[in-house]
């Protein structure tokens, strides 16, 4: 497997003109989280250069309310 930096990652996203946003949400990895028509990327960026990418695919149409969330997050629970 070939290492890359974080650099390398967001300039390939840059030059595909895909918008990012950046988080930390674990020690010694920075997330880049990018959005597709159809697919949600998170590109894990390690320390040590290594990289790591999960894709999620969805619909996006957007014909849902309100209640829609609350019943997403009731289905859902996170504590």
């Amino acid at each position: 497997m070939e290492n890359h930096t974080i650099f390398d990652v967001l300039k390939t996203l840059e030059k595909a003109n895909i918008a990012f946003r950046l988080a930390m949400d674990r020690p010694h990895t920075i997330r880049v989280d990018a959005t597709l028509y159809g697919v949600r990327l998170e590109i894990e960026c390690f320390d040590d250069n290594h990289v790591e990418v999960s894709t999620f695919r969805g619909i996006e149409d957007i014909d849902r309310e309100y209640d829609y969330l609350l019943k997403i997050l009731a289905d859902n629970p996170m504590d």
